[in-house]
């Protein structure tokens, strides 16, 4: 297990990296605009699935509450989608970028 949760670190501060680059970065060619989106998606799948496993782990075997607040991270992108507007995109990044590392402290405390 302490292979996985190195692994979720890792590819929760990737993700990191990838929103703000995509917060401050002014996109303007369509292909790399593309290639974004591919990479962000295959970020936050990884993510999603990496830091379930570790939730579901800890919620299973210890019972404690970093497992929960884990959990409320995987779906926080469900969440926060649910409410996002083109107008409203780079608001909800940074709510998003602040789950992220909600969810990369939680890791570092476990």
């Amino acid at each position: 297990m302490y292979l996985v949760v190195q692994l979720a670190i890792a590819i929760n501060i990737i993700s990191i990296i990838v929103l703000l680059f995509g917060l401050f970065y002014n996109f303007e060619q369509p292909k790399i605009k593309a290639v974004y989106g591919y990479t962000i998606t295959g970020c936050f799948i990884a993510y999603m699935v990496v830091l379930s496993i570790v939730a579901i782990y800890g919620l299973i075997t210890k019972n404690n509450l970093y497992g929960f607040i884990l959990l409320l991270c995987v779906i926080s992108p469900f969440v926060i989608g649910k409410f996002v507007k083109y107008e409203t995109l780079k608001k909800y990044t940074v709510v998003q970028i602040v789950c992220f590392v909600l969810s990369l402290v939680t890791l570092f405390l476990k």
